[in-house]
């Protein structure tokens, strides 16, 4: 298993070099569009495509259970983040980011690749689950935590509107239904949404080695607090998540919460940040040292924890 996701990561990364050289070459300055275009369109019909699958009373029990787990380890997350970062000395709206960004990992651009190396189709429907449960925290307990301090809090109903009201929370919801009612989409549909799905893992790791080109690496490395994050993010969290999961958990839903607690923080934490108005440069870093050190993490805890 820990071979497969040796290779899959080998071809990420080498998706990401792509990324870094258009971005250093001047041909890609901005990554914006591509960002949309992953989480409009890529994303929420791969979530749909995945969900494509003939229904088991089984199989939904394990992702309901799987994407309440991933909430319970989010909010543990959250708290271990924030008890190391006082540890740490931080102070909001610091503290925020250290806290909110450690369990915001990159499950929606990493988790399809990893997932279909170590389980296969079998394995993704585990995968929607995490995915719709990291992103329902991220537009609630998250955007709380990177506003707090920076004045761009949202009202409480714009927040829960957030939450659920977008193309990823409704691309998941229609998946459900339709998993749960057995119904097949028209071929023309579905490979539709099938060619759009399939960009997913390319664009994404473009997208995360312009951002990586982006870094400032001397500066970085010299920062502690980027390698406490990246160690309890790549090894704390699988770790803790594999202890606690296994009682509630088991078999391939089991691996496939653990793998994706493994990730790196996520390549869209340095724009979510900043849009509440917090030190997007701070979450660049966190997502450039926690990215590197991953691949060497990532192979360790699928054999070891999964």
């Amino acid at each position: 298993m820990a071979l497969a996701v040796v290779g899959q990561l080998t071809t990420m990364v080498l998706l990401m070099i792509v990324g870094f050289l258009l971005s250093k070459v001047g041909y890609l300055k901005d990554t914006k569009a591509l960002s949309i275009v992953l989480t409009k369109v890529a994303v929420p019909a791969n979530m749909v495509v995945l969900l494509q699958r003939e229904y088991s009373h089984e199989i939904l029990i394990g992702f309901l259970k799987t994407g309440g787990g991933t909430l319970f380890m989010c909010v543990l997350g959250t708290i271990l983040f924030f008890v190391v970062g006082k540890c740490l000395k931080m102070d909001f709206p610091q503290l925020g980011l250290f806290a909110g960004g450690g369990v915001y990992s990159n499950v929606i651009f990493m988790g399809q690749p990893l997932v279909t190396a170590m389980f296969g189709a079998e394995g993704l429907i585990f995968c929607v689950a995490v995915m719709f449960a990291s992103n329902v925290y991220l537009f609630t307990a998250c955007s709380v935590l990177f506003s707090y301090k920076c004045g761009t809090a949202k009202p409480p109903a714009k927040m829960v509107k957030d939450a659920f009201c977008n193309l990823i929370c409704f691309s998941a919801i229609i998946g459900v239904f339709l998993f749960v009612n057995s119904i097949s989409l028209p071929e023309p549909l579905y490979n539709a949404l099938n060619y759009a799905s399939t960009t997913t893992v390319c664009l994404s790791m473009i997208v995360i080695g312009s951002l990586l080109a982006s870094a400032k690496v001397k500066e970085v490395l010299k920062d502690k607090s980027v390698y406490i994050f990246s160690f309890f993010t790549l090894i704390v969290m699988p770790i803790a998540t594999k202890f606690l999961m296994s009682f509630l958990l088991d078999g391939v839903a089991l691996g496939v919460i653990v793998i994706l607690m493994a990730t790196p923080a996520a390549a869209a934490l340095p724009s979510f940040a900043g849009g509440y108005g917090n030190d997007e440069k701070r979450a660049s870093e966190y997502v450039f040292v926690s990215t590197v050190l991953s691949v060497i993490t990532l192979p360790l805890t699928a054999k070891f924890l999964c």
